[in-house]
Formats: structure tokens, C-alpha cells, sequence
């Protein structure tokens, strides 16, 4: 008998959490049922296709057929994964219970893994197939020697599975969310940019390594803004909206929200007056699909207090509904590279102002979490007052009230000098935090060469932050 194993080219970035899951899994002695979820075109099948690269399995790609051609199809990839002795030419597995029979029986490996990727395609077919899976699971899965992995785009769907009504509600031994990758892993893919390149391409196509690895590292930026939004036979010029359908829908009013968010507005009131939705359902789907995020000031808890603001997660989205939503109809009618040149960099920098404030604190949560500092901190936001007045861009907090680090993050070329520290000083008297919390200056230059020395002051350039 012999083992197919899958071949791709290359190397899989980041995921190092998702693989160690995956592994736990495989090392564990009885059956393992895994369920992994992630928006389309995150990575999910090519994680897996890494995971399995070297292990005893059958990867099966749903394809939205009729059942008996699935079917058929999954006898060809079980064939030649196992071996054909025991399948006569012609024939195909006549159910899905007998599939998962025969590869329980016949399976000649110490470990198997078992994917079947697309998962809802199949359920659409065979809309009984999670009660033949919690049937086989029961009787044979969970002391068998084989890691069965359920994976699938639709993430309302797949959450769902494990729902209190499921049949397979609580049998799964792992569940694993794909989500977009940080800013460090987004920039491997083109690793000679320099820094404030990499926050650019970061900026715009945010964690997806699909629309990462279509950026060209020897073209220019407004060449390949050109060549990925500026046409609107191009696939990221849609594909914002198909992912919000293929897990709503009724996509129209989540996509005013996203809409107005990324124009700007943050406030439920002003979301809700923009994008002329009443209820609060269809951003709470949006929150649930991690979408959008609901903040709040670090040093209030976020379940009890009722000041909070609204913004989109993933730079590629935000840079979608910001600029590339509300021209549509310029760009689908030939005018792609006017619109770029006059809607979208002129104010580029005023819009990555916003996304390095994130890139800021994902990089104060990266160093809070290796504790090389001290500030022994265990939440990382932002936080403003009740008056407006005031808002410090990075806050990481101790049991939420205690300022444990601060910072304000710009977007400038120039060093922050004196008047950006004693900014920061103001507003961190607003706040109530003593004169003893580290300040930290955040910019593409740094800190000023006149404030080294400044007690419990540091600077962090763009470079330190492209740091691993």
C-alpha cells in the first residue's frame, strides 16, 4: 500500500500556533475530531496540506457535486491513498457510512489524518452526513487510530456544528480558528521591503497570504495598487464582498456597516444613522465573525462599560470600504487608475496613520507577552476620555486599572520630539497615571536624539518594530 503525499512549493508562513493544535492532535492516542474554520482564502487548506505533507492521510477538497459524484471522487482519493486491493475498478463508496467503514477497517497505518476539506459543500448534498459522522465517531472514530479534520470557509456554519442541537455538539477534541496573520508574518512574504514598505503592503492587504503573496516586491506601489485594485477584473476587488456573503446572506446591511466604519464612523449611533440599520444583530454577526471589533478604554472593563467604538480588523477591509467600495463604479468602468490617483493617495497617509497605530500595538502585545520589560502587563489597547479631549494611542494595563505602559504612535517621518512626549504627558495626567509608567514614542523615525536619557522614556522607529 502506499501513501500520497501532497506537494506544494512555498513554505507555509506563520500559523505556528495552529500547526502546534493540529500536532497536539496527531499525537494523542485514541481518535481525534478537529474542527477548523476561517474565512475564505485565509490559509486553511494550505495548512493543512502543510500538516499532512509528511504524515499517512487523505485529503479530500469538497468540489458542490451531487453526493454520488462526490463520492466517487472520494473512492478515487481513497484508492490511491490506501491502495486499490480492496476497491475493484468502477467501484465507489455507495454512502458515506460505508466510506468511513471501510477506511476504519482498512487503514493500515499506526496514524491516520482524515481531511475533509469544503465541509459544508457535502453537507449540502448529504444534509445527514454530521449525524453519520456522530454515528461513526461514537461506534468507531474515538478509539481509532485516525485524526478526522472538518474544515470549511462558511464560519457561522462550521461554528455551528458544535452547536447545543448539533449531532456532533461536544465531540470535538479540537477546534481551530484561521485568522489573518499578524504584521511580522505578513511582511515574509516580501522580505526585502524595507520596513515602511512592509507596513504599506500591510496597510493594504492586511493577514490574508492569498492577496499577500500577489504584491510584487520589484514593482512599484502605486503599480501594483494599480494592477490588484485599479482593474476590476482583478479578484480583490470583490472579494470583501464575497466573503461577507458566503457568511451572510443578507449581506446588504452588514456591508453598509463595514462601509460606514470605514469611512469613519466608530460610534454605534453614527454606524447605525449611515448605514440605515436599526437593530444591532448584524454587527454583532460582524463581531462574532471577527469582522470588526467593539473597543473600549483599556482601563475599563469591557463588559461593563458602555463607552466603546467600532473598527474594522483586517487592514485589507479597512482599505476596501475606506477607498475601494464607494468608487466601484469608477473603477468597474475603466477609470481604476484615476480613482487611485486621486482618491486614494492623497490621503494614504492619513489612512496609515490608523493602521500603524494597530501595527504599534500588536508590536507592545508581541513584547508585553515575552516579559523582557516588566511591564508585566495583560491587556494592550488604546484608551481616550469621557470628554474627548484626551486619548493615548497604546495602554497596556495590569488587572485593567493599573497603567503598567503608554505610548503614542505617528505616522511621521520626523523624530517625536519634546512636544510629543509632553503630549503624552497631559493626557496620561488625565488618566490618572502616575509619573513612574514607561512612556514609550512610537514613529517611522523614532525618538528624537534631545530626549535620550529621558526617564522611563523610550523611542521605537519602524525599524525596531519590523524587528523580530
Amino acid at each position: 500500500m502506499r501513501v500520497v503525499h501532497n506537494q506544494y512549493h512555498r513554505p507555509l508562513i506563520g500559523r505556528e500556533s495552529e500547526l502546534r493544535a493540529l500536532q497536539a492532535a496527531y499525537d494523542q492516542a485514541s481518535g481525534q475530531l478537529a474542527l477548523v474554520w476561517g474565512r475564505r482564502r485565509i490559509g486553511k487548506s494550505y495548512l493543512l496540506e502543510h500538516f499532512t505533507r509528511d504524515k499517512p492521510s487523505i485529503f479530500y477538497q469538497a468540489t458542490q457535486q451531487a453526493e454520488a459524484v462526490e463520492l466517487e471522487a472520494f473512492t478515487r482519493v481513497v484508492a490511491s491513498a490506501l491502495g486499490a486491493d480492496y476497491l475493484p475498478n468502477g467501484y465507489s463508496f455507495p454512502d458515506w457510512e460505508t466510506a468511513l467503514t471501510f477506511i476504519h477497517e482498512r487503514n493500515p497505518h499506526p496514524r491516520l489524518v482524515l481531511v475533509l476539506d469544503e465541509f459544508p459543500y457535502l453537507i449540502d448534498t448529504t444534509p445527514a452526513l454530521p449525524s453519520i459522522l456522530q454515528r461513526w465517531w461514537d461506534k468507531n472514530g474515538r478509539t481509532s487510530p485516525i485524526v478526522l479534520v472538518l474544515c470549511g470557509s462558511a464560519q457561522t456554519f462550521m461554528e455551528s456544528l458544535d452547536g447545543e442541537a448539533a449531532p456532533l455538539h461536544q465531540r470535538f477534541t479540537r477546534k481551530i480558528h484561521v485568522g489573518p496573520l499578524n504584521y511580522l508574518d505578513a511582511a515574509k512574504f516580501a522580505p526585502n521591503l524595507a520596513p515602511e514598505d512592509c507596513a504599506r503592503v500591510y496597510a493594504v492587504l492586511g493577514g490574508t497570504p492569498l492577496y499577500l503573496e500577489q504584491w510584487n516586491p520589484n514593482d512599484g506601489f502605486m503599480n501594483n495598487l494599480m494592477r490588484l485594485f485599479g482593474d476590476p477584473t482583478t479578484g480583490l476587488v470583490d472579494s470583501a464582498e464575497l466573503a461577507l456573503t458566503s457568511d451572510l446572506p443578507d449581506g446588504k446591511a452588514p456591508y453598509r456597516l463595514m462601509q460606514a466604519i470605514g469611512l469613519g464612523k466608530t460610534r454605534f449611533s453614527e454606524i447605525r444613522d449611515y448605514a440605515r440599520v436599526t437593530s444591532e444583530r448584524a454587527l454583532q454577526r460582524l463581531i462574532a465573525l471577527q469582522l470588526i471589533e467593539r473597543r473600549t478604554p483599556a482601563t475599563e472593563a469591557p463588559e461593563r462599560t458602555k463607552r466603546s467604538i467600532y473598527a474594522i480588523k483586517d487592514p485589507y477591509f479597512r482599505f476596501f470600504f475606506r477607498f475601494i467600495s464607494r468608487n466601484r463604479g469608477e473603477i468597474d468602468r475603466g477609470f481604476g487608475e484615476r480613482v487611485l490617483e486621486s482618491q486614494v493617495l492623497p490621503y494614504f497617509d492619513d489612512y496609515m496613520g490608523f493602521v500603524f497605530e494597530d501595527i504599534a500595538r500588536q508590536y507592545v502585545r508581541r513584547l508585553a507577552s515575552l516579559d523582557t520589560h516588566g511591564w508585566e502587563a495583560d491587556r494592550i489597547g488604546q484608551w481616550w476620555s469621557a470628554d474627548g479631549q484626551h486619548e493615548i494611542d497604546v495602554v497596556g494595563t495590569r488587572n485593567i486599572k493599573e497603567v503598567a505602559v503608554a505610548g503614542t504612535v505617528k505616522w511621521r517621518k520626523e523624530p517625536l520630539d519634546r512636544s510629543v512626549l509632553n503630549h503624552l504627558n497631559a493626557d496620561l495626567a488625565a488618566l490618572g497615571a502616575g509619573d513612574d509608567v514607561p512612556r514609550l514614542l512610537i514613529g517611522r523615525g523614532g525618538m528624537a536624539k534631545s530626549l535620550h536619557g529621558t526617564p522611563r522614556t523610550s523611542g521605537v522607529s519602524i525599524a525596531d518594530i519590523y524587528t523580530p
